[in-house]
C-alpha cells in the first residue's frame, strides 16, 4: 500500500512538471504569408527563453504566430499569451500547449493585434513570466 501511494505521488510529481514537447518541423512563413511583426524572446527574471515570435496574415487573412528556434525553462502549467503588458493583466490565451523548437499558432480574429503586442510564456498555476517578446 506504502508504495503504490509513494509510486502515485511521484508520478504526479513527474508529470506536473514535465517537458514541453518539442517540434520536428521547420515552420517558417510561406511566400504568400504576410509578416506582421516580429520580436525576440528575452528572459524574464526568474527563467530563460529564446527564439523569435513572428505574427503573420495568410492569403486567407487568418492570423498566425510562428515560434521559430523557441526554448524555454520547464514548468507546470506553460502558456502562450498575447498580452498588452509584461503583467498579463489583459491577455488572450493562445496556446495552453507549450511546444518548444517551431510552431505555428493560430490567432483568434479577436485579438487586437495592435494593443495585444506581447508573446508571453506565462506558467498559469504560479502567475509566473518565462518570457517575453514583444512583437514590432
Amino acid at each position: 500500500m506504502y508504495k503504490s501511494i509513494l509510486v502515485l505521488a511521484l508520478s504526479i510529481l513527474a508529470f506536473s512538471c514535465s517537458k514541453p514537447d518539442v517540434a520536428e518541423d521547420v515552420v517558417v512563413p510561406v511566400d504568400t504569408d504576410q509578416v506582421l511583426a516580429t520580436g525576440s524572446f528575452i528572459n524574464s527574471s526568474q527563467h530563460a527563453a529564446s527564439g523569435t515570435a513572428k505574427l503573420i496574415k495568410d492569403k486567407d487573412g487568418k492570423r498566425f504566430l510562428l515560434l521559430e528556434n523557441f526554448k524555454t525553462d520547464n514548468g507546470p502549467d506553460l502558456r502562450i499569451y498575447l498580452a498588452t503588458t509584461l503583467k498579463a493583466d489583459n491577455f488572450t490565451e493562445i496556446s495552453s500547449k507549450l511546444t518548444l523548437g517551431n510552431v505555428r499558432i493560430a490567432v483568434p480574429d479577436n485579438v487586437d493585434i495592435k494593443s495585444q503586442k506581447f508573446v508571453l510564456i506565462w506558467c498559469k498555476a504560479f502567475s509566473v513570466l518565462f518570457g517575453s517578446a514583444e512583437l514590432k
